[in-house]
């Protein structure tokens, strides 16, 4: 019976078969272009390993979901001499094809596209390019489910981060992990998918819209000689500017927390000492990493936002004689990630460098066996950091805050992408990529389930698996730019590419 493999690479001809459902073990990319990290799950997964042992059917990722499979890609987009950066329009994600097959389903196809462009009208596709490979592309701005950035490790002294701590629920020792810039949601108790609180990446200290938000909140900063000790300070959700008291505090990282030890750190089921009883090095393993789960009893207070797939209830039935219609597919369809828009009231902001923070060593960290431990390749390790999503109870979230420096009126997926599609995609072609900046996105669908390829959309329901007998489906991120054929051989010049992801039913 045939079975699901899934490869991994930085393009079509260097890939590696990844470790499903595994998320201690993503799968590295270092390109003169892009340096990244790759986890992908897949639902009832029963294929193939790198090693041949038996597949993990399941992650906890799943839970409380609808989705079939998910794709989470960090990374940072390299900075090359005389070459200028990545703008928004650029960077594109989507599906390439290796040919058209003659007898390719258009019905379900124009569903499929019908459903895309509600949720994402920059998707375009093109069946006959000048390469010969068929494609379905949007900007990855856009089209991403969820969005994130925070900063690279050699960035940390210019990295600002905006944090919030209520009066009504003082910092208690243990319970959060302090140094933690990176939007993450967790499952909790009720198996229920909350985002967590953080500190919320706004850019890095250089760059003119930065300067210039600084500027304007230079009454945040302490009094001349006063600091905030950032292990005062507790992260918020949603943060405000407005409308609580709040301070500036500028610093520098000490030489001790410049270095991270090589290696995801392995999770004890007790909590780490305190960040004032550990030595730099040993803080540094996690620096970012994801934050203690909170007591359900603490959840209460609002510090907490269930998601916005957690299944909702059975829709009544329809009437006899109505018509499906789109807008009841997309109702039904769980194709946006979580994340709330309303600011946190009662408590007080702080503006931070990212390497004031405390060193993130307190919380609970989830046991990990050695074997399972993910070991970098020493470059990665120095250009993102440590892998920050090895816990399958963890997943990122969307946080924004970077792209519209407006932390009092924090954006929703859906306003994401529709700011980068509007006005003929305007802000996309302003905004730009920086070398210096990790971003975090995911990409999951309800409706296909690559262990069968099988494709439900709506009342249409069929097997695809006939068509992709010869090549996988294939998920790549890549940019518009055009270089030779990634595998040294003649032929049209095609886009270069930062990563690719392939789906194949083999015997």
């Amino acid at each position: 019976m045939p079975r699901l493999e899934v490869r991994v690479g930085s393009d079509r001809f260097h890939t590696e078969v990844a470790w499903v459902n595994h998320t201690s073990r993503p799968t590295e990319i270092d390109t003169p272009l892009f340096t990244g990290r790759v986890l992908v799950l897949v639902r009832n997964f029963d294929g193939v390993t790198p090693d041949g042992s038996p597949p993990k059917r399941d992650a906890k990722y799943f839970e409380g979901r609808s989705r079939k499979f998910a794709i989470l890609i960090e990374g940072r987009f390299k900075r090359r001499e005389r070459v200028p950066l990545y703008t928004g329009d650029e960077v594109q994600f989507g599906s390439d094809f290796d040919y058209l097959p003659a007898s390719f389903p258009m019905g379900p196809f124009n569903l499929g596209m019908k459903i895309s462009h509600a949720i994402d009208p920059a998707t375009y596709y093109e069946f006959k390019p000048p390469h010969g490979r068929p494609y379905i592309m949007s900007p990855y701005t856009a089209c991403m489910n969820t969005f994130c950035a925070y900063p690279s490790p050699d960035a940390l002294s210019r990295a600002v981060v905006l944090s919030h701590h209520s009066p009504s629920g003082p910092h208690e020792e243990g319970q959060i992990e302090r140094g933690t810039f990176v939007p993450t949601e967790e499952v909790n108790g009720k198996r229920k998918w909350i985002e967590r609180p953080h500190w919320s990446f706004l850019g890095l200290k250089g760059d003119p819209r930065v300067d210039a938000f600084l500027a304007s909140h230079s009454h945040l900063f302490p009094a001349s000689g006063t600091t905030t000790p950032s292990s005062h300070l507790a992260p918020p959700f949603r943060p405000s500017l407005d409308h609580r008291p709040s301070s500036l505090t500028l610093g520098t990282i000490p030489k001790s927390r410049t270095h991270e030890e090589d290696g995801t750190p392995i999770r004890s089921d007790s909590p780490s000492p305190t960040s004032e009883g550990t030595n730099g090095a040993a803080a540094e393993a996690i620096w970012g990493a994801p934050m203690f789960k909170q007591d359900d009893s603490r959840q209460g207070s609002g510090s907490s936002t269930p998601s916005a797939d957690i299944p909702a209830p059975a829709p009544k039935k329809k009437k006899s004689g109505s018509k499906f219609s789109l807008a009841s597919l997309m109702g039904a369809l769980d194709v946006s990630g979580s994340g709330s828009s309303t600011p946190r009231e009662n408590g007080n902001d702080h503006l931070l460098m990212a390497d004031q923070l405390a060193s993130p060593v307190d919380g609970r960290k989830r046991a990990q066996s050695v074997g399972m431990q993910y070991k970098p390749k020493p470059e990665v390790q120095k250009a993102l950091g440590a892998w920050r999503f090895a816990d399958e109870e963890i997943d990122v979230t969307e946080d924004t805050n970077f792209v519209f420096l407006d932390p009092d009126h924090p954006r929703s997926i859906a306003q994401r992408r529709k700011h980068f599609c509007i006005e003929n995609g305007k802000h996309r072609k302003e905004f730009t990529y920086d070398p210096d900046i990790i971003y975090t996105a995911s990409f999951f669908v309800p409706y296909f389930d690559f262990n069968t390829f099988d494709l439900k959309l709506g009342p249409i329901g069929m097997n695809v698996g006939s068509y992709f007998e010869d090549m996988p489906v294939r998920y790549t991120l890549r940019s518009t730019r055009m270089a030779p054929r990634p595998d040294g051989n003649e032929g049209p010049m095609e886009e270069e590419v930062f990563a690719t992801i392939s789906f194949r039913l083999v015997d």
